[in-house]
């Protein structure tokens, strides 16, 4: 599979967030334990319009994994050095979609002149942050209910 990474666009806004939400849902199961109650609030603002309105916002820069006319992945870097989304559609792990929208954060992380980057991984997601260089930074949290998420960091090397 040929991927491209992109920068977002409005016109993604369902077929992002459609990978989200699938990504959240299948992916995720070990996180949020198949909690309704979990679940529902990890959804909530992972819409259509919350995403137009994250684009819309000049210290976001979200990108795509797109293969084929269809979007495998998204990516949503704040200028604050906070990885806010990192999902890919379920099936397309373990093809380097991943890494590719990694390095597409971490080169506008560098051009905005940033010294690291921060992120909540889900249990699941660790091995995949530590592989690309994150170091754990305390400990887990709970959000939405009953799932955990880590704090990560990563230094940059400009």
């Amino acid at each position: 599979m040929t991927v491209t990474v992109r920068q977002a666009e409005q016109q993604d806004a369902d077929a992002a967030m459609g990978v989200v939400r699938r990504s959240i849902a299948e992916l995720c199961v070990t996180d949020h334990h198949g909690d309704e109650e979990t679940l529902a609030r990890w959804l909530a603002n992972k819409t259509p319009e919350t995403f137009r309105s994250w684009l819309s916002n000049p210290d976001n820069f979200c990108v795509v994994a797109e293969s084929g006319g269809g979007l495998f992945g998204v990516g949503l870097l704040r200028r604050s050095g906070q990885v806010l989304l990192f999902y890919l559609a379920p099936g397309s792990q373990r093809q380097g979609i991943g890494r590719a929208i990694h390095v597409a954060l971490e080169a506008r992380a560098i051009q905005w002149g940033l010294l690291f980057l921060h992120l909540e991984s889900t249990a699941d997601a660790r091995h995949f942050y530590e592989a690309l260089g994150y170091r754990p930074t305390g400990e887990p949290v709970h959000k939405y209910g009953v799932l955990q998420c880590f704090p990560y960091q990563k230094y940059l090397q400009p």
